[in-house]
């Protein structure tokens, strides 16, 4: 007898991770549908809940999760599953800036001539967290891009911009640059995702067994070699 097919919201930022692990781990028995995760766009994990798309489970950062177990649109206990980090990008060929220390940094995007950043997630850590630590205020915000067109590492491999901030798995599936992760702790934020039923699924019985096959030993180097940290 054929299992039916699991329906899973996800973010497109880690398409390309979830894309192998379905194929290789789950051949036939998921489907991933990706979209920001949140914000304004129907489009987004957030706002297709809001509306009542029927799936069977969402993968979210933490915080949205508990916020749409709180609206009644998801239910039961999130499942850690991997952790994702942000990184910067030059275009291949630049001089790499060191960033690994908080005076790097600052001094980096004094003197970079323009950053891109995407339009929430890492682009609102940026302007909400790093901007006003910064100390450079409106010479820095000035020479802020909110790309939305490309991703930030084809932005910078285009030369739309000299410097770009994303969540590393996306920067890591970018040609034409060179991903710079070893980062001061200011600017790291790391985001927890987790996995988490829909109201209305009766795929409950599948929770156990695609965690298991998101997590074994063959799942966990998938997602290493994405940029992800996966859960213990």
């Amino acid at each position: 007898m054929n299992q039916p097919t699991v329906r899973i919201l996800a973010p497109t930022a880690f398409a390309s991770a979830l894309d192998v692990l379905a194929k290789e781990t789950d051949p036939g028995l998921v489907s991933y549908d990706y979209g920001p995760a949140t914000g304004p766009s129907p489009q987004s994990i957030t706002s297709r809940l809001q509306a009542g798309e029927a799936c069977d489970f969402v993968i979210l950062p933490v915080a949205l999760a508990y916020a749409e177990i709180g609206a009644g649109r998801l239910i039961g206990t999130p499942v850690q599953i991997f952790a994702s980090t942000v990184a910067f990008c030059v275009p291949s060929g630049a001089e790499r800036p060191d960033l690994s220390t908080e005076a790097g940094l600052w001094r980096a995007l004094s003197a970079a001539p323009s950053i891109g950043l995407s339009a929430a997630g890492s682009g609102t850590f940026f302007r909400d967290v790093l901007l006003p630590q910064s100390g450079q205020g409106s010479a820095l915000a000035e020479k802020l891009l909110t790309v939305t067109d490309r991703p930030v590492g084809t932005a910078v491999a285009d030369g739309l911009v000299a410097l770009g901030f994303q969540q590393k798995a996306e920067l890591l599936e970018a040609d034409g640059i060179e991903v710079i992760d070893d980062l001061a702790e200011v600017a790291r934020n790391e985001t927890w995702l987790v996995l988490v039923q829909c109201a209305g699924s009766d795929a409950s019985a599948a929770k156990a067994p695609l965690l298991d096959r998101l997590l074994s030993t063959h799942g966990r180097q998938i997602l290493s070699a994405h940029g992800l940290i996966p859960a213990h």
